[in-house]
């Protein structure tokens, strides 16, 4: 299970109360959702399958960001170094 999955969220209730709190993971993977008045959400589970693969792809997305710009503070680490590390040296007497 991913982070996202884990994270939670409410939703208004459908008849006006107050909000279910629930997770994006439960709101994916459940088939119906009851509030505390007891008025339910039935999903679609043609519905939960985009989210689930929605979800999927933010968590790719996510962790290519994070070794892309791993990848690029290195490479920015090593041109800065090599910026003051090939400079020509002049200095005043």
């Amino acid at each position: 299970m991913g982070q996202l999955e884990r994270e939670k969220t409410e939703i208004p209730c459908p008849g006006g109360g107050r909000a279910i709190r629930t997770t994006y993971g439960d709101l994916a993977r459940r088939s119906s959702l009851k509030s505390s008045k007891g008025h339910e959400y039935k999903f679609k589970s043609g519905d939960q399958s985009k989210l689930r693969r929605s979800m999927d792809k933010m968590e790719r997305l996510q962790k290519d960001f994070t070794r892309d710009m791993e990848r690029a503070q290195e490479d920015f680490g090593e041109a800065l170094s090599n910026v003051i590390g090939n400079a020509d040296i002049l200095l005043k007497r």
